[in-house]
């Protein structure tokens, strides 16, 4: 078989690339060998009596022998010499030339007959005289094709004895006359050695007809150069848009250069210049390989002309086909050192002729030519596409194949200002048939500028993220599952540190998250633990992706030390080409088993024999197992697993099962020295995903392999080409929703994400979830990640007879550890250092922001008070208000309390009749409270109050008392205006007050101009502007404060509208805005904000100050002394030492006069 391809003319030979063995779980892929024919039993009695008589008879004499020998020889002489005159009569009539030339058109279409491309018609080829080719023309033929034409005759002694040491194998490139020989014959369908006669006898007949120039002559009009010409006039046309006679020594090297493969050498196609690998290119501009010779050919890819490879003053000239044309005439004589100097410098410059060819697919039709030359070379059927008269119908599906390039058409602007991507491909191949269905090779075939010949779908690039599935699914080969728990979490690996895409770190995953969130530290981890390089590269290659073995088989050979790809081969850095990694998917997609991918469908001649039929019934051959392949499309089909909203819609078909991976991969722009690099952008974005019914992959980035824009990775650019196209695909196969057959032995347990196995009551129901394991490989134990623990609250270590029992309390604790921490040291060293930050942030407030850890760590050690010297002094509590016995008012109420504790507080609890009315974690810690509506006024009733201090140390008071109603009023005051004012009508004014209710609480605030409503303010503080548009005349504005009892009291000024009056004060006396008169106590090194509203000062404000005055303090504490500003200021300001403290806000004018606008006394416990 040969890629899918039953060849009916050639002997089928199994898959040499297969190995005979694969890693476990893999069933390995034998050659199954020929069964020699029994021999046959004869029992005729007859027949024995014969051979007893034969075996009495004499033996012949001496000269009988001879006799015999001599009649046996002259016998076969007589037969080849008849045989011989046979073939000279009904071979073909040679005395027109011309007829030798006469072909058919070969087409090429698609699966439904849809014409692809038309190759060769009488109107190809323009029959030209021989002095109408200019004698480089002929030289270059002579030196590239056959440089003994002139020397060797109908019986070449050299290439016979060279015919016999190779009998039965391809001998090389064919001598012009036979090439000749083979077009003006029609051998397909006979044996190799019948046909090598054939073309030896006629290539006598034209050595016989013809002199050398003559049969020179008729070779450079038959042969082809591509591009659907035919004979040197028209090549010359085509490529150059000159005439044959007027064609340079530069252009005759470049027509010489292209017969022996007009596909691969096309100038308009993707081999137009000699490639090098990456790394050859770096070493030249590093200076390491400084000559040609130094190059291997293994790192090299011809092309019709060479190219330069490096930059600046380190290049080095790699030559092409063109070159080693150029070398071989002036070997042979043809031309001078400064002939083949100028030629190739005219070389350098040349431009063809635009293509004219009408080709639909344009990279899919050179492709399947390339593969037909590959199938033929060698044989006798070599140049069959060129010859004509074929019908090559291919897999192709024209109208996915119009989905395709329509999609990537109107995503290609988008992409190019966005994101700086010229390329992109595709590929799609049908699963269940592997049949290629769409294939598009580049955006734009027509753009030279960029690249667009180049068929990106068969060039090895980076694949980045794309190629993490392989080495998740080596490592399931070695007993590991998805839902094995890895840490995403800064991790040495020998010298190295791997980085994820974005600069962060997950912490604790599964393996399922790991590959779904594509998470490169685990990658990297996951290379080791799979079994490292050749594991995977196994893997891979009999999946359908050999290239990155045979590229590491290559580079090994170059490099004196060898080569590995080390852990880089988990993040993609093995270069592969898009056609190869969508076929290994496709090997996911169909449960483990691998066949290739198929192309052609079918090949007949003109006569409609068939010549090659596709094997459509291919038998695969398992490479991985089912269960496994099936735990890798589970985890690239989970959206769960997947980071965010925009990665599940791009990464999700709708209506069908989808399996997806981005990659992305990046390159450096900037190096600070040989291992730091500063600048890199991604420069190759892919996604490739499947359904049960397709398989797509997609490439974005430049040819030129130039990187992108910063964001141009493969979720942004990759992802909205292919859910496009996949969209638009399923609606034109018109399939079922169809999901992903689950292969006998899978179990689906349900297992705790901290461990992979079974969970327990200390488990958290959200870190609970079913997962897909080999029935042999399940869960076997409860879920060893998690600890049921009762600690210490204040030191979070294990609770003790030492440490108080109101510190403690019982929950779920994570035990981390890396996998196999003996066996990868670092790996645990990264685990635990990062488990330490991690516990840091975890305490640093309640709700545990900021970290990441599911669960605390549990601890190892018991609690010890000697850790919190402070815990040992336990506080004090006194209820002041109501007194025991007492009276407090209703329906709300302000207790009073008087405390010392050792530390802080961290909670203060109120509760009525047991319940809880009100808490407190900062001052004022006695604010008023309302009661509950379930405690009824009358009756006795129990205050209780708790205190809890920071180290978790408890003190409980109650008094009983009985509830009156609250008949004292609220007390308000104006802050804002303070006094009369005058303004102008529209004029904007602020109003602010202040209010307080000694016994019970404020229900709200009201602000009233005359008798009309202007705000109600609930809540603190009681601010409002307002913009007072009334017409002239003096006005009441009040400020009416109301408790929960309905008692109110209320604070007025006169505003007077219109000229005259004093001038608006609202705008020239300072405000304290905090504290506010109802905090009236702290404890010690509790921190508040003192907060004032500050004037222009000027004038009668001329300095101001905040003072704090103490009985503690020798001198008044200065807080705030202003001279010029205006604006809110606020100043932090705590008591060290218990008192009693006055906070005052003064000014004072030039002569020295204080004005105190506020004071507010707090006492500090």
């Amino acid at each position: 078989m040969t890629n899918g391809f039953q060849i009916r003319s050639l002997d089928n030979e199994p898959d040499s690339r297969r190995p005979s063995q694969t890693p476990s779980g893999r069933q390995a892929h034998r050659r199954i060998p020929r069964l020699p024919y029994k021999s046959q039993k004869y029992s005729s009695s007859l027949l024995g009596k014969a051979a007893a008589q034969y075996s009495k008879k004499r033996p012949r004499t001496r000269r009988e022998w001879k006799k015999f020998l001599l009649k046996s020889i002259g016998g076969f002489i007589l037969l080849l010499i008849l045989y011989f005159l046979f073939l000279w009569i009904t071979l073909p009539d040679i005395d027109d030339p011309r007829s030798l030339l006469a072909s058919q058109s070969t087409v090429i279409t698609d699966r439904e007959g849809v014409e692809l491309y038309r190759l060769f018609s009488e109107e190809d080829r323009t029959y030209v005289s021989g002095d109408q080719i200019p004698l480089s023309m002929k030289q270059a033929a002579i030196a590239i094709e056959d440089e003994r034409f002139y020397e060797r005759g109908c019986l070449d002694l050299r290439a016979v004895t060279r015919a016999v040491l190779l009998l039965g194998r391809a001998g090389g490139g064919s001598t012009i006359t036979r090439q000749l020989a083979r077009n003006a014959l029609n051998l397909l369908g006979e044996n190799r050695y019948q046909r090598k006669i054939k073309e030896f006898v006629l290539g006598c007949q034209l050595e016989h007809q013809f002199d050398k120039d003559e049969l020179l002559v008729l070779y450079l009009n038959w042969i082809p150069f591509g591009q659907n010409a035919y004979g040197v006039e028209q090549a010359s046309q085509v490529h150059f848009g000159i005439p044959a006679k007027d064609l340079s020594l530069a252009q005759a090297a470049v027509l010489a250069s292209l017969p022996q493969r007009p596909t691969y050498f096309s100038p308009y196609g993707r081999h137009l210049h000699t490639e090098v690998t990456d790394d050859i290119h770096q070493k030249v501009i590093d200076g390491r390989i400084t000559r040609s010779t130094q190059v291997s050919d293994s790192s090299v890819t011809i092309g019709l002309l060479g190219t330069y490879v490096g930059t600046g003053s380190a290049t080095l000239y790699i030559g092409g086909r063109t070159d080693q044309v150029l070398q071989n005439m002036q070997e042979q004589g043809f031309i001078t050192e400064q002939e083949k100097l100028k030629a190739l410098g005219e070389i350098e410059l040349m431009e063809f002729q635009p293509s004219r060819e009408n080709i639909r697919a344009p990279h899919f039709v050179l492709w399947i030519r390339e593969e037909i030359e590959r199938m033929f070379a060698g044989s006798a059927e070599e140049g069959l596409f060129e010859r004509g008269g074929l019908t090559i119908e291919t897999t192709l599906d024209w109208d996915l194949q119009q989905s395709a390039e329509e999609v990537i058409e109107f995503h290609r602007e988008d992409i190019l200002i966005r994101f700086g991507a010229y390329n992109m491909a595709l590929i799609t191949i049908d699963p269940k048939t592997r049949e290629v269905l769409a294939y598009v090779g580049n955006m734009d075939y027509a753009d030279k500028e960029h690249g667009g010949k180049i068929d990106m779908v068969l060039a090895p690039r980076q694949p980045g993220s794309s190629f993490k599935p392989f080495v998740y699914a080596s490592a399931f080969e070695q007993g590991y599952k998805p839902a094995t728990v890895i840490f995403d979490v800064p991790t040495k690996i020998g010298d190295n540190e791997p980085q994820n895409f974005d600069g962060e770190f997950k912490g604790l995953m599964t393996m399922r998250q790991a590959l779904g969130a594509s998470r490169n530290i685990p990658a990297a981890k996951t290379f080791f633990l799979a079994g490292g390089e050749d594991s995977i590269l196994n893997l891979v290659e009999d999946m359908g992706a050999p290239s990155p073995k045979q590229r590491r088989m290559e580079l090994s050979e170059e490099r004196p030390d060898g080569f590995d790809y080390g852990w880089p081969l988990a993040l993609g850095a093995a270069e592969t080409p898009l056609f190869e990694m969508a076929q290994a998917y496709t090997t996911f997609a169909a449960g483990g088993e691998y066949a290739p991918a198929i192309r052609i469908k079918r090949i007949t001649d003109k006569n409609g024999n068939i010549l090659f039929e596709a094997d459509l019934d291919q038998k695969a051959v398992p490479v991985i197992d089912p269960r496994i392949a099936y735990q890798i499309t589970s985890v690239l089909s989970d959206e769960w697993a997947r980071p965010e909203e925009y990665w599940k819609t791009q990464l999700t078909i709708p209506g069908y099962q989808t399996a997806a991976k981005t990659g992305t991969s990046n390159k450096c722009l900037e190096w600070k020295d040989e291992e730091t690099c500063l600048l890199r952008k991604p420069d190759n974005a892919w996604l490739i995903g499947y359904t049960p019914h397709l398989v797509t992959g997609v490439w974005v980035g430049n040819a030129d392999s130039s990187s992108m824009f910063e964001k141009g990775g493969g979720l942004n650019t990759a992802s909205p080409i292919w859910r496009d196209y996949m969209m638009r695909a399923h609606r034109l196969i018109e399939k079922d929703d169809e999901t992903f057959e689950v292969p006998e032995g899978i179990v689906q347990p349900q297992v705790s994400m901290l461990s992979g196995e079974f969970p327990t009551e200390c488990t958290p129901v959200h870190l609970r979830r079913a997962d897909v394991f080999l029935e042999e490989n399940a869960p076997t134990q409860m879920d060893p990640g998690c600890k049921v623990l009762t600690v210490d609250k204040l030191t979070h270590l294990l609770a003790s007879e030492k440490c108080p029992k109101e510190a403690e309390e019982e929950g779920s604790f994570l035990v981390a550890h890396s996998i196999l921490p003996d066996r990868w040291p670092l790996w645990e060293e990264g685990v635990q250092t990062w488990i330490a930050e991690q516990m840091e942030k975890w305490y640093a407030n309640e709700t545990h922001s900021g970290a990441i850890i599911p669960l605390p760590i549990a601890p190892e050690e018991e609690c010890d008070p000697a850790l919190t010297p402070g815990r040992l002094e336990r506080p004090e509590l006194e209820i002041t208000y109501p007194k025991e016995g007492g009276i407090a008012a209703y329906p709300a109420f302000r207790p009073k309390i008087n405390f010392k504790v050792g530390s802080s507080v961290r909670k203060i609890i109120y509760k009525v009749d047991g319940k809880e009315v009100a808490s407190f974690i900062q001052a004022p810690f006695d604010s008023a409270m309302r009661v509950p509506r379930s405690v009824a006024k009358s009756g006795l009733h129990t205050l209780s109050v708790t205190l809890v201090d920071e180290y978790f140390n408890e003190v409980t008071k109650a008094v009983s008392f009985r509830f009156d109603e609250d008949k004292s009023d609220p007390i308000i005051r104006l802050l804002k205006p303070s006094r009369d004012i005058s303004i102008k009508s529209g004029e904007e004014i602020t109003m602010l007050a202040e209010a307080n209710d000694p016994d019970g609480a404020i229900k709200y605030v009201q602000y009233y101009l005359n008798d009309t409503l202007l705000s109600t303010k609930p809540n603190e503080p009681y601010e409002l502007i307002y913009s007072i548009g009334l017409p002239d005349g003096v006005y009441t504005l009040r400020a009416v404060a109301e408790d929960l009892a309905k008692n109110k009291a209320e604070d007025s000024v006169q505003i007077t509208i219109g000229a005259g009056g004093p001038v608006n004060p609202s705008s020239v006396e300072p405000v304290m805005l905090e504290p506010p008169e109802s905090l009236v106590s702290l404890i010690v090194n509790e921190v508040i904000d003192i907060r004032v509203d500050v004037p222009p000062l000027g004038g009668d404000l001329y300095q101001l100050r905040i003072l704090i005055a103490s009985d503690v303090l020798t001198e008044d504490e200065v807080l705030l002394d202003l001279k010029e500003g205006e604006g809110i200021y606020v100043r932090p300001w705590k008591a060290q030492r218990p008192a009693t403290y006055v906070i005052r806000l003064v000014t004072e004018d030039r002569s020295g006069t204080e004005v105190e606008w506020a004071r507010r006394r707090i006492e500090v416990q």
